[in-house]
């Protein structure tokens, strides 16, 4: 790990000299326990997944109220941000009407984002929790998911096909796709790698607990092993490849690759051997040989309809410019799509898009299908921020964001590959509420003085110092 990285906050190491500070501590690991659970019928439904830490989150931020408070005031762009949004959002109403239960889904998601950055600031930055007992906690949680997507893997039908194993536990999640796939507690195949290389990756870069970085390892590997998906294999590829460019002093090899040609040409051998090795990972894939042979409108059922999703709202705005600026409104994510429809479907067919049962439902995202998680989402956090705050607060948000790294002088390499690698997760992933953001933001605001100033340390930052 290069010097410039994140330094480490108190209790990384051996520090575990205390667990609580008071009573609503314990709030904060049951939320860190829960987060790998975010499909089941228990969580608070949001489009597409149904997490439950994001309200333990919320409550631990409400019981900690005078030092959330003191979290908000350092973060007062955050406040009026949110106001632009509800300021766009009341112009779209008049325009576009209410959809009551998806306006409080997407509020709840941004209050969510917000708890969720404060939990992590009070109990890291104010109450200097030990970060070692935090990593304890997920990779308990995580390899219990991991254990338990076994578990559903061991039961399927072509495997040992446990009917009475496997038929009681359809009701418990709001899309089960464990009769094929395993499912490790996660409402999305594709979710796998949000959560390892949204969370536990950057996590590890936090801490630098190497327990982490072999839970990634089981985890990502188990899940090519037991077949849970292309995503995983695409996210592992572009993950691994972040790490490397990370993890390498690049600077001293081609210095000294300069006078020493064997040094140059192992550095040369290795990453060819590497990206062979991923050619032929993927090269195995029988869905991305599809998609090769076929493109992507033809080749895959999943990657077609998620390409409508998120290019429907899209024509919708381009064919309304003043909506497509200010967006729809908070919730109205479905009238979005239904305006977009028809045009989308033009361009899709016209590009050999395959019909499917999926895409014909989207006509009308309102009405109830089979799939008990809806039908109004786009797998697409910049679509669906788009289609419902606008296209300006989006580019102030990008604005904002790299305007916020350059002021707590965070630019190194390893911000810039978490930062792209963000950008390539939440492209599969529209969650506003997902830990992965929030996580990014409280390591750039309490660690960029440290970083700008002596490029590594071992303690956290008070509140004070960002």
């Amino acid at each position: 790990m290069s010097r410039h990285s994140f330094p480490s906050p108190r209790g990384t190491h051996a520090d575990t000299s205390f667990l609580l500070c008071d009573v609503t501590d314990v709030l904060w690991y049951a939320a860190l326990l829960f987060m790998p659970v975010d499909g089941t019928v228990f969580g608070v439904q949001m489009p597409y997944w149904s997490p439950i830490a994001p309200a333990l989150f919320l409550a631990y931020a409400v019981c900690n109220a005078r030092l959330s408070l003191r979290v908000l005031r350092r973060f007062p762009i955050l406040i009026a941000f949110i106001a632009f949004m509800l300021l766009f959002s009341a112009f779209d109403w008049l325009t576009v009407g209410v959809n009551a239960v998806y306006l409080i889904r997407t509020m709840l998601s941004v209050l969510f984002a917000v708890s969720t950055l404060i939990s992590f600031t009070v109990a890291w930055s104010i109450k200097h929790l030990p970060m070692r007992n935090a990593v304890t906690v997920l990779i308990y949680a995580y390899g219990f998911a991991f254990l338990f997507g076994v578990f559903t893997w061991i039961i399927q039908p072509n495997h040992c096909d446990v009917a009475a194993l496997r038929n009681p536990l359809m009701a418990m999640y709001l899309r089960p796709y464990y009769v094929v796939r395993p499912q490790f507690l996660f409402a999305e195949p594709s979710y796998i790698g949000m959560h390892l290389f949204g969370v536990l990756l950057p996590m590890y870069w936090i801490s630098r607990d190497r327990r982490l970085s072999v839970l990634i390892g089981i985890f990502a590997a188990g899940s090519l092993v037991m077949g849970a998906g292309v995503r995983i294999v695409l996210d592992s590829a572009v993950a691994g490849m972040l790490c490397l460019i990370s993890a390498c002093p690049w600077r001293t090899i081609i210095n000294n690759g300069m006078r020493n040609r064997r040094l140059f040409a192992g550095v040369i051998a290795a990453g060819v051997v590497t990206a062979a090795a991923a050619i032929a990972i993927l090269a195995s894939q029988p869905r991305l040989q599809m998609l090769l042979s076929r493109g992507l409108f033809a080749g895959d059922t999943s990657m077609s309809a998620r390409i409508f999703r998120s290019v429907a709202p899209l024509f919708a705005g381009i064919h309304d410019i003043t909506h497509l600026l200010f967006g729809f409104g908070a919730g109205n994510l479905a009238a979005a799509m239904e305006r977009g429809y028809a045009n989308t479907l033009a361009w899709y067919q016209s590009n050999g898009g395959m019909m499917t049962q999926e895409i014909r439902e989207l006509r009308t995202p309102l009405e109830t299908v089979t799939n008990r998680a809806g039908n109004v989402f786009t797998m697409n956090l910049y679509t669906s921020f788009i289609a419902e705050f606008g296209l300006l607060l989006f580019v102030a948000a990008v604005v904002l964001f790299v305007r916020y790294i350059t002021q707590h002088h965070a630019w190194n390499k390893t911000t810039i590959c978490w930062l792209l690698l963000l950008a390539y997760l939440y492209a599969q992933f529209e969650a506003y509420a997902f830990y992965a953001l929030p996580l990014f933001l409280w390591a750039i605001s309490t660690h960029a003085v440290t970083i700008h100033h002596s490029g590594a340390s071992n303690h956290t930052p008070t509140l004070g110092h960002f």
